[in-house]
């Protein structure tokens, strides 16, 4: 069984007054079946417990990251993290049996007056959800987790260091693979436009199992008119037979 996941940083702090005509396009045109969400606030009539998982950041952050389907039922996985809001995890049957979907926001930590990163935050994300990808919570799953992490290898030439790459040599560990990798891409896909730099970023990403890369079938940058008047972030659409 095909099935679609979109995966879109939805920009909601800098677009508020385009939050519904984003969902109405991501729904309506992109149609997933499953919508791995980061920087977003879904309107008030689709907070339906049943099809959405969800929780703001928190303070000024109003959005958050969640994950909805319009078709499957969902069900909360809750973990101790003290970055609810940055990480929502949700678990759906498809035909293929239970799979978890974590959507994930590489929340920025301010490291001196000026400068940030979300590195030493994603390293604390990835700690909680170690148990989950161990299998220690519930046993083992498939597991499909995707999002903007504000991360890319890309800094580490301007860095010159190794941060970044040791960050995905982590998430490799956990036998999540890239599905750039898996399409047999070996450059950087740009998925942020950003205002103030002519580097074409990729900050946004999906991840999953070995046990079901088998069924990987391709991906899709969407970066359309549309997408750019709702946010900086491209969409990415990941299909799988599951």
């Amino acid at each position: 069984m095909k099935i679609r996941i979109a995966s879109w940083n939805m920009h909601f702090g800098f677009s508020r007054r385009l939050n519904n005509a984003a969902w109405e396009y991501l729904l309506n045109q992109v149609q997933p079946d499953f919508f791995l969400f980061q920087e977003g606030k879904p309107p008030v009539e689709m907070q339906d417990a049943e099809h959405l998982v969800w929780a703001e950041i928190g303070g000024t952050r109003k959005w958050g990251s969640g994950v909805y389907s319009p078709g499957y039922e969902l069900r909360e996985e809750s973990i101790e993290t003290s970055f609810r809001g940055a990480i929502s995890i949700a678990n759906a049957t498809v035909e293929s049996g239970e799979i978890a979907l974590i959507s994930m926001y590489g929340l920025m930590e301010l490291s001196g007056p000026t400068k940030g990163y979300a590195i030493p935050n994603l390293h604390r994300m990835l700690s909680d959800l170690t148990g989950l990808f161990n299998g220690h919570i519930r046993g083992k799953r498939n597991i499909i987790m995707a999002g903007d992490l504000n991360a890319s290898t890309q800094i580490d030439v301007q860095q010159r260091n190794r941060s970044h790459e040791i960050l995905f040599d982590r998430i490799r560990d956990f036998r999540l693979q890239d599905v750039y990798e898996l399409s047999g891409n070996k450059s950087h896909v740009q998925t942020l436009r950003h205002a103030r730099s002519a580097t074409p970023w990729q900050n946004d990403y999906c991840f999953i199992s070995k046990s079901i890369a088998a069924g990987f079938v391709g991906y899709q940058i969407i970066d359309d008119e549309e997408v750019q008047r709702f946010s900086d972030h491209n969409i990415l659409v990941v299909e799988m037979n599951l």
